[in-house]
């Protein structure tokens, strides 16, 4: 324990130090590009922030496209892309001659055909990047999905709560029709306390957790079923810390509990989909809501942390989505042929836009992107560190895995993504 608290130690010295000490200054602030997909209260999202992410994920995806070769990690780091304004169809490593995200998405699916989570979560990735899942390289995910649905039950899969939310989410962007029995199945999942849990019943009061909650509440209300919200709402009233965040269930059952970027993202999506205002007097602690907690944990290369440990590529991965004020399933609005700026990778140089028609919009994303975003107080991240400070923060975070000794990556592993 005593290593790992002087290995946090070092990385918040790396990581505070002044920027200029490793890279040039950064850039002005950008003008934030237009929030993508529904409208939302902008006081709920943080373009500038999404794009600093997406540039720390570009830097971390593997040579195959992947980000940690998860099917699950991948898709939201599509998803996010697009939600952020950016073409998923751009999202290629910076390893030269790297496969793109959505070639590793259509392997990767094929090892999930029994999985109605991973499927529903792999069509929602293709409908993001404006692709058919229907004839997505040659496949045809809604056949898939169709048949993992049980029509006696109503339940797809395992009939868990994730398999059931994705799946209803993921028929619903794609155009379909779902079955009533179906979202049946679903609320029959909630808990006593208004919360859903992971598994395939409802468990006692206190044995949900935000993440699934959150899932689950999205899936309802883009099929219009608003009869779980109240239950819902006054659970995760329940769960919001002091900080304005959300953690993945507060209980003090595995030590005390502490918000993190992930399931502030999926409660704040699930906010926005239900008509809330996360930034009012009724979701804030003081002045501190759910954005101020999901800034609070992003370092200075975009990347965002789990408490406790430093950041990855794991957590940062749901995050863009939720900065962008986009919901799972909602319509997100990307510019065809707009990349991530690649603000992490080494030996970077940026370039205009690749439309040369770009419209304002547009080339206001790309400078958002450029800056690898410029927010609204010091965490914001900050597109022009270099190589040399990307090296210093990867090797303090790989002091701190280390004296760690696997409890952290056990316990943030084990949340279902």
């Amino acid at each position: 324990m005593r290593k790992l608290v002087v290995a946090s130690a070092i990385l918040a010295t790396i990581l505070t130090m002044p920027v200029g000490a490793a890279a040039a200054s950064p850039a002005a602030s950008p003008t934030p590009i237009p929030t993508p997909g529904p409208t939302f209260s902008s006081a709920a999202t943080d373009p500038d922030r999404a794009a600093g992410a997406l540039a720390y994920l570009v830097a971390a995806q593997l040579p195959d496209g992947s980000i940690d070769k998860s099917l699950g990690e991948t898709a939201d780091f599509i998803i996010g892309t697009a939600a952020a304004g950016y073409d998923p169809a751009t999202l290629t490593s910076c390893t030269s001659g790297g496969t793109g995200a959505l070639a590793f998405l259509a392997t990767a699916s094929d090892a999930a055909t029994a999985d109605a989570a991973q499927t529903g979560k792999a069509i929602l990735a293709v409908v993001a990047a404006g692709l058919d899942p229907t004839a997505f390289s040659g496949r045809n995910l809604i056949t898939r999905l169709a048949a993992l649905y049980h029509a006696g039950t109503g339940a797809y899969g395992d009939g868990s709560t994730f398999a059931q939310a994705f799946a209803i989410l993921a028929v619903q962007a794609s155009g379909g029709a779902v079955s009533p029995a179906a979202t049946a199945e679903l609320l029959a999942l909630q808990d006593t306390d208004g919360s859903w849990s992971y598994g395939k019943a409802p468990v006692a009061a206190g044995g949900g957790d935000t993440n699934s909650t959150g899932i689950a509440l999205m899936a309802l209300d883009a099929s219009g079923i608003h009869s779980a919200d109240a239950a819902a709402l006054a659970y995760l009233a329940t769960q919001q810390l002091a900080d304005g965040g959300f953690p993945y269930q507060n209980s003090t059952a595995n030590g005390t509990p502490a918000s993190d970027a992930d399931s502030d993202s999926i409660v704040l999506q699930a906010l926005l989909a239900m008509g809330q205002d996360s930034g009012s007097v009724g979701w804030s602690k003081g002045s501190a809501d759910v954005l101020t907690s999901m800034r609070a944990s992003q370092a200075i290369d975009g990347g965002f942390t789990y408490p406790g440990s430093g950041e990855s590529a794991f957590t940062t991965s749901q995050v863009p989505a939720g900065l962008a004020g986009v919901p799972y399933g909602a319509a997100a609005h990307f510019k065809a042929g707009l990349g991530v700026p690649a603000t992490q990778c080494p030996g970077y140089v940026p370039v205009a836009s690749p439309s040369p028609a770009a419209s304002p919009s547009a080339s206001a994303g790309s400078a958002a992107g450029g800056a690898a975003s410029s927010g609204g107080d010091d965490s914001s991240p900050s597109g022009s560190s270099g190589p040399g400070f990307t090296f210093l923060a990867a090797g303090a975070v790989v002091l701190i895995l280390l004296a760690g000794g696997g409890l952290w990556f056990y316990r943030a592993r084990s949340r279902p993504r």
